[in-house]
């Protein structure tokens, strides 16, 4: 995996590529129009696109739009036999070539030879796009799949739909230059420098490999490669570190001004302990990629898009104890469960997520009472005792802080005690200190891979840290930064020579599975920004130094 690795970085240093730019749209109203037919199948009245499939078949645009096989960048997708082909303005409006001959035409007009090869296609025109849009014929005289529907529009709405795909990816992004690649990370002003430097340090390794490859460049090992890819497409990266402070009100405004200072093309990784919650919305209105912060309050959206995250953090985990008490317990509906909240965001986050999947089950789901605790209130065993006796639950959800493991120790032994669901996350390591006793009712969420199950991939991040870290990487800081890096890597890899942040996130959510630290595994797809979809219901062994037993499967959303 290392080598893999270290051979991505390589290639990822030499492969920055410079791209055509072409102009931006005349009218933003009209391209806003484009962006809608393209996006979700509406004409510019409103009205539902209409397109036909082999023949006569009727294809509604707001359920088949173009953005759902050619991706919202125009990238292109496959889909088993199906190949949907890339389709923006830097490819429709240019000779089609294979990658490899591209490559060859790129160095040579950089050394001002002429050395074409043949296009597979020549390159579109406004009229000969419109016919295959309608027609299904494109400017070779070759058919299209019959899959690929035929819209019959009209000449307004073929005029916005052709400028649209002109413009669709077809200008530099911010923070890209002919020679230079510039990215941020984050960090809140809340985070220790021990955590902040976790995080930091992979990132400087990465910009150090970078830069290596100039000497190595002269290296006769690495010299046919670069001398095969060429000065055009070799890029400096830099990571600025944009730090925030104060209140989180405050931080649209000081991250605009980092922004306005040097643009960036995608923010990488980041660290808060604050709710994710600003940052998020200022990605969405710059419209600039942020890949896997950590944090363990993302924003819980099914629109968001440029915010790729890790997990649902707390929410994740919320909504895995209800599942598990929806799928474990027979007949819910006599069933009582009582929730205690700490009214902090991970107790507020985790008491969300469980409601949320409470809720799928109306029918079977039993009574659930909820008791909110102040944010400085503490869970003690006098109180719990008497919200056991005044509720008599058949189930307990305590979403509360190291407080709960103390109040739990301090039970009584009785054997008509309820079961008990608590946060890994938010309780820290001090389940570990629960009585032998009180282990068979007590029930932990637990997001990550089991400890015995990890060791296989114990060492991955110190490739990229280098020794620098003084401290165990406890807060798995620097475990789930090199899992962004590896991410990063691939997407830039598959971006080829098409430096646009939407293609980025379209290339991401290609992914197979990957199996990375920490988390069962990331998974994507489509439109799909929580890359690590399940979580471990677990209990303690009765040893002396207690083991986590699996309790449930992987729980997938």
């Amino acid at each position: 995996m290392m080598r893999i690795l270290l051979c991505i970085l390589v290639c990822f240093a030499a492969s920055l590529a410079t791209i055509c730019v072409a102009s931006a749209a005349d009218s933003p109203d009209q391209y806003r129009l484009g962006e809608r037919m393209y996006r979700d199948g509406l004409l510019s009245d409103g009205t539902a696109l209409k397109g036909y499939v082999r023949g006569d078949l009727e294809a509604d645009g707001t359920i088949f739009s173009c953005s759902n096989c050619h991706t919202r960048s125009g990238l292109g997708s496959v889909e088993g036999q199906v190949t949907s082909p890339q389709i923006n303005g830097a490819s429709l409006f240019k000779p089609r070539y294979l990658f490899k001959d591209q490559i060859k035409n790129t160095v040579s007009k950089s050394k001002g030879v002429i050395r074409k090869a043949p296009a597979l296609r020549p390159a579109y025109t406004e009229e000969t796009l419109a016919a295959v849009l309608r027609g299904g014929i494109d400017p070779t005289g070759r058919e299209l799949a019959p899959v690929m529907p035929r819209y019959n529009l009209n000449d307004k709405d073929m005029r916005i739909m052709v400028e649209y795909l002109q413009n669709l990816s077809a200008v530099f992004s911010p923070g890209v230059t002919d020679t230079s690649l510039t990215f941020a990370t984050i960090v809140t002003d809340d985070v220790s420098p021990e955590d902040r430097q976790a995080m930091l340090a992979s990132l400087e390794t990465l910009v150090t490999i970078n830069q290596q490859t100039k000497t190595q460049r002269k290296q006769p090992q690495f010299a046919k490669m670069f001398r095969m890819l060429d000065t055009a497409f070799f890029r400096n990266i830099s990571i600025n570190t944009w730090e925030l402070k104060g209140d989180p009100a405050t931080w649209n405004a000081q991250l605009d001004a980092y922004y306005q200072k040097e643009p960036v093309f995608a923010i990488l990784g980041g660290i808060s302990n604050k709710p994710w919650q600003p940052i998020h919305d200022y990605c969405e209105s710059r419209q600039i990629p942020c890949l896997f912060p950590i944090t363990d309050l993302p924003v819980i959206s099914n629109t968001g898009w440029y915010t790729y995250y890790a997990s649902k953090g707390y929410f994740q985990e919320g909504e895995t104890a209800a599942r598990f008490l929806n799928s474990s317990i027979r007949d819910n509906a006599g069933k009582k469960v009582l929730q205690i909240v700490r009214s902090t965001p991970q107790g507020e986050a985790l008491a969300s997520g469980f409601a949320s999947a409470w809720n799928e089950n109306e029918a079977g789901r039993g009574t659930l009472a909820t008791i909110n605790l102040g944010k400085d209130q503490k869970l003690d065993t006098p109180a719990l005792q008497q919200l056991l006796l005044q509720h008599t639950p058949d189930s307990v959800v305590i979403w509360s802080g190291d407080d709960t493991i103390s109040a739990l120790a301090g039970m009584p032994s009785q054997s008509n005690l309820p079961q008990i669901f608590v946060s890994s996350r938010y309780v820290g390591k001090t389940f570990a200190a629960i009585p032998e006793r009180m282990r068979d009712k007590l029930f932990i969420t637990y997001p990550f891979r089991l400890p015995e199950d990890e060791k296989k991939f114990k060492g991955y991040n110190e490739f990229l840290t280098l020794g620098k870290l003084k401290q165990p990487d406890k807060k798995r800081i620097a475990t789930r930064t090199f899992s962004m890096i590896h991410i990063f890597l691939q997407g830039m890899k598959e971006l080829k020579l098409d430096y646009y942040r939407d293609t980025l996130l379209d290339v991401i959510g290609m992914r197979p599975d990957q199996y990375l630290p920490d988390f069962e595994r990331y998974s994507f797809g489509p439109g799909q920004r929580y890359a690590s979809k399940g979580c471990y219901i677990v209990q303690l062994d009765q040893s002396q130094t207690p083991q986590l037993i699996k309790r449930s499967d992987w729980v997938l959303f």
